[in-house]
């Protein structure tokens, strides 16, 4: 497998991941999110399967997502989306309630004495969403 072919599969694995994701969060579905970003479901599940992803396409499915799976999605390139229109409701109070709600979660998974594999990725992504709010909060200063 050459250079290419190996990060384009990468690619498609995080997209594959985050359009799962975005639907199990409740966000919508595939298809909600395609008619956002003017294309059809059937070429979400394409470009998730391997075949190139147009750049422009990729920068309206950025703007859609939430934040953390945008996020997910350009990890490798070590960057983060951040928001020029931050939320009005951004402020040290929903981000302390953010904060204690993650804690919270590591806790009860700490509880029954195990820290699975299953805990350790549903940390990871509860993780990722606090760290969102949190970034909220930073916009908005």
């Amino acid at each position: 497998m050459s250079s290419t072919d190996a990060v384009q599969q990468n690619f498609a694995d995080r997209l594959s991941n985050v359009l799962r994701r975005y639907e199990h969060e409740g966000h919508g579905t595939k298809a909600s999110l395609a008619a956002k970003i003017d294309e059809e479901a059937r070429d979400l599940t394409r470009w998730a399967n391997g075949t190139t992803m147009p750049g422009h396409t990729l920068v309206m499915l950025l703007g859609e997502l939430p934040r953390h799976l945008a996020d997910e999605l350009i990890r490798p390139c070590g960057l983060k989306l951040i928001s020029r229109d931050a939320p009005a409701d951004a402020n040290v109070l929903s981000a302390a309630a953010a904060a204690a709600d993650f804690a919270s979660d590591v806790a009860s998974r700490l509880a029954d004495g195990e820290y699975c594999h299953r805990d350790q990725e549903a940390t990871r992504q509860k993780a990722q969403r606090t760290i969102t709010e949190l970034a909220k909060l930073g916009d908005a200063l």
